[in-house]
């Protein structure tokens, strides 16, 4: 229906006097007796000699789209449309060209009703969940329409999903779906329209991952949220290349959250402004694993956690720190957790070691309290003066990089390790 309700444009199949098998056809609203005039095909201006169907209407009414198979096009069926006259005539109509149109099926085009973004759906793009997959593009400078983007797998599935619709307000859009490729039987379903569906989110969001010091790339998960309005957006794999991308809506505040095998989880707030490339350092406190064997990962230390003089109390700089120790091991439960304390030599060697483990189980309580984790996930252990980095200690800064607590990461069951009567480690096992 036009927007001003005052002409229907349908499909009709197999009707005498068709231009093929499925035409276009229209009536006009008489408002001064309020019926419909008597229907009429579309005549062959606008229908082929084989299947015309799906038709849709631009926001303000002037413009026809539709799909076809006719001779001519670039695939199969593929995307037209034609411009409307003031006496409601339509022009011949024209292809949407290969931006739109691939050599398979673009089919069930629909026009947002606010926002002037098509929606359609396609077998024939790269980028595909299943079979048909729904799409949107905007229009750009003269006839030209934006490069496709997949809606997204909270709509797509591995089956086929067509006749997109959603509200004015887009929160929420309907749709039918065929549960299995090549299936006939389709059934409607509703959501709530996720950000790849939205009609504003049309902001690139660039972001790349690389480590500080090497410009190494890591592998790993990326997910945004729409903090004021929650609407719901797909995570999304990093690439090889250590690159990311979102299409978001503008001048809103999100929340990035980057996870991975090789380091802790990072959060972060931001507002769009505009496209944005974004480079994500990693830096070498956050890598937790550079494909090394499978057992012990690595030993990692955090500035952050150091205790006052004589005490084994958990600090409040130290608490966002640890919380990403506890958010890695929720998200990657095969992994365990060793703590070692170790203090300088100043003082009983003895009470050194009491203290180192006061505050390894310490931080253990913190972390085990946080993540609900079981007492076999985290081992703690102190270590007092025994494992130097540093010896003899003959200055302060000597002493200050012995005082530390050192957390080890071990993919798998911990296996014991070998500690002499004097609670040396063997070097070997070290």
């Amino acid at each position: 229906m036009s927007p001003d309700g005052k002409l229907i444009v349908f499909s009709r199949c197999f009707a005498p006097g068709g231009q093929g098998n499925c035409d276009l056809y229209q009536a006009e609203w008489i408002e001064k007796d309020s019926v419909w005039s008597r229907v009429v095909n579309m005549g062959s201006y606008i229908n082929g000699k084989s299947w015309d169907s799906h038709p849709t209407f631009s926001v303000t009414g002037d413009t026809l789209y539709f799909s076809s198979d006719r001779k001519g096009g670039f695939g199969n069926a593929d995307l037209y449309y034609s411009i409307r006259t003031k006496n409601n005539r339509f022009l011949p109509p024209k292809n949407l060209g290969p931006i739109i149109n691939t050599k398979h099926n673009e089919v069930s085009p629909f026009i947002h009703p606010e926002n002037n973004v098509m929606y359609f759906s396609s077998d024939g793009h790269i980028i595909n969940f299943g079979d048909f997959d729904i799409f949107k593009t905007y229009p750009l400078l003269g006839e030209n329409w934006s490069e496709p983007h997949n809606v997204g797998p909270f709509v797509n599935t591995s089956g086929s999903e067509f006749y997109f619709t959603i509200d004015s307000k887009a929160s929420t859009l309907f749709y039918a779906r065929a549960e299995s490729i090549n299936s006939q039987d389709l059934d409607i379903y509703t959501f709530s329209l996720p950000m790849g569906g939205q009609p504003n989110a049309i902001v690139r969001f660039f972001g790349r991952i690389t480590d500080e010091t090497t410009g190494e790339v890591f592998g790993g998960v990326v997910a945004i949220f729409d903090v004021e309005d929650k609407i719901p957006i797909a995570p999304k794999y990093i690439r090889e290349n250590g690159t990311f991308e979102f299409d978001l809506i503008d001048k809103r505040k999100y929340l990035l959250i980057i996870s991975g095998e090789n380091f802790f989880r990072i959060e972060q707030l931001f507002e769009l402004d505009g496209e944005t490339k974004v480079n994500i350092p990693i830096k070498q406190t956050q890598v937790v694993q550079r494909k090394q064997p499978d057992k012990v990962v690595k030993s990692i230390q955090f500035k952050s956690v150091e205790f006052e003089l004589g005490k084994a109390e958990i600090l409040a700089n130290m608490e966002n720190d640890l919380h990403s120790i506890v958010d890695f091991l929720t998200e990657h439960p095969e992994f365990t957790l060793t703590i070692d304390g170790h203090t300088d030599s100043d003082g009983d060697s003895t009470a050194n070691k009491i203290l180192s483990q006061k505050r390894a189980d310490a931080i253990k309580k913190y972390i085990s309290d946080y993540g609900q984790f079981t007492d076999e996930k985290i081992e703690a252990r102190g270590l007092g003066s025994n494992v130097p980095l540093v010896s003899p200690e003959l200055t302060e800064e000597d002493k200050k990089v012995n005082r530390r607590v050192e957390f080890t990461l071990h993919r798998g069951k911990q296996e014991e390790e070998e500690v002499s009567e004097d609670g040396d480690i063997d070097d070997e096992d070290w």
